[in-house]
């Protein structure tokens, strides 16, 4: 990432390799297994091989034994001739060198933003005289990333180290200076930059569409917005690893579905104050402006007796039928209490419509029952009209007939 720096890169093998090639120089035919909590060592072995045959982080050991039912019993090997101990500890290297250039300043850096810094200042020419050892991980190896975290105690670890490790090398042949050099070459990452307009259409997709909204607040893990742009091109990051563009697009979306859904909605504080109020239920009540109604009691534009309900049984209140007659409105209402924020939020469907077809359909119904009954009394009165006048003239008849019938017996 610094190709810049490389010049000022000791032109010498890592102590990992260093230490695998002197294994291997020793016993020939040696395989060497490098065994620690760094995960970067896996891809040095694989960019240098030969050396290393084997690269195991702590926790794939751990895991590995555990599989097996190994057990390690625990076992100390006082050395005083062990001072490369100190290796893994934060300045382990400088504390293990010889140090024999007076006018050098020999320190020790940790931690991965720290660790740029320098490298910056080394390239803009700040820094000369200085051996600088630099380790990525806060507190150096010991802290390393694939460490049994249960284990892990930075502090206590340096002292264990500290206290275990001998004040005097190890007795081993030192190798040549021409073994330990090493010519290193730029790894480039090989991955083309953006333009300026694809890095403008990327920020504009993460919904930074102008300077103030890039806010380089480095939550996605990138120091600055552009950064992050090239990392999206490259193919190393998503567009949705931005924290603040994830939470515009929540808010907006939110924000579409209460502007633009037919149902009235109101959101109250606990003091029962509007705080929000949808273009729905403006309408609903006939209000212009929500800066009319916002911050203001409920009471005065609606019923708080559901409200207060609510709030008080901590009881929602699931479409329920309410008729409000300051605005000739029936609605079916719905109220959420939502204790975390302590807030009050009604939905409201306009069922107006819905029961004016109703209260039709049941005017007309009855009409048509009354109607029914008024023709029924007719037909009955008309039936009972008959009969009187057929039962009249029926007697009539039977006078005439019997009077006739008496005048022919006469005869």
């Amino acid at each position: 990432y610094y190709p810049e720096a490389l010049p000022y890169l000791a032109k010498s093998v890592t102590p990992m390799q260093a230490h695998c090639m002197d294994i291997k120089k020793r016993y020939e035919g040696a395989k060497t297994i490098f065994i620690g909590p760094c995960v970067s060592k896996k891809a040095e072995a694989d960019l240098y091989p030969g050396n290393v045959d084997v690269v195991l982080t702590f926790e794939e050991l751990t895991q590995w034994l555990k599989e097996e039912g190994v057990k390690i019993k625990c076992g100390t090997d006082h050395n005083n001739q062990s001072r490369a101990r100190l290796y893994p500890t934060m300045g382990g290297i400088v504390r293990t060198m010889k140090k024999d250039r007076d006018k050098y300043s020999y320190f020790a850096v940790d931690g991965l933003e720290k660790c740029k810094e320098v490298i910056k200042d080394v390239i803009a020419g700040k820094m000369t005289g200085c051996f600088i050892e630099m380790s990525a991980c806060t507190g150096s190896c010991i802290a390393g990333p694939a460490m049994d975290k249960e284990d892990v105690a930075p502090v206590t670890d340096y002292l264990v180290i500290d206290r275990y490790a001998g004040r005097e090398d190890f007795p081993v042949s030192p190798m040549s200076d021409e073994e330990m050099k090493r010519e290193h070459q730029f790894l480039s990452p090989m991955r083309r930059m953006p333009s300026e307009e694809e890095i403008k259409d990327i920020l504009k997709r993460m919904g930074k569409t102008k300077p103030e909204d890039e806010l380089n607040c480095g939550t996605c893990g990138y120091d600055t917005c552009r950064e992050k742009a090239i990392a999206v091109y490259q193919g190393k990051a998503e567009i949705t690893m931005c924290l603040p563009f994830l939470k515009n697009k929540a808010e907006s979306f939110s924000d579409n579905i209460i502007k633009n859904t037919p149902n009235g909605i109101i959101v109250l504080n606990g003091n029962f104050e509007v705080q929000q109020i949808n273009k729905s239920a403006m309408n609903m009540m006939n209000i212009r402006s929500a800066s009319d109604v916002l911050g203001d009691q409920i009471v005065r534009i609606l019923d708080p007796e559901d409200f207060m309900q609510v709030k008080n049984k901590s009881a929602n209140i699931y479409d329920k039928r309410v008729y409000l007659a300051e605005y000739d409105k029936y609605v079916e209402e719905t109220i959420l209490l939502d204790k975390s924020y302590n807030i009050l939020i009604c939905i409201m469907r306009d069922i107006t419509d819905e029961e004016r077809v109703r209260e039709t359909k049941e005017k007309i119904s009855k009409q048509t029952i009354e109607i029914t009954d008024k023709v029924v009394d007719n037909q009955m009165r008309v039936v009972q009209e008959i009969a009187s006048l057929l039962g009249e003239t029926a007697a009539e008849t039977k006078i005439a007939l019997t009077k006739l019938k008496e005048s022919l017996t006469d005869e």
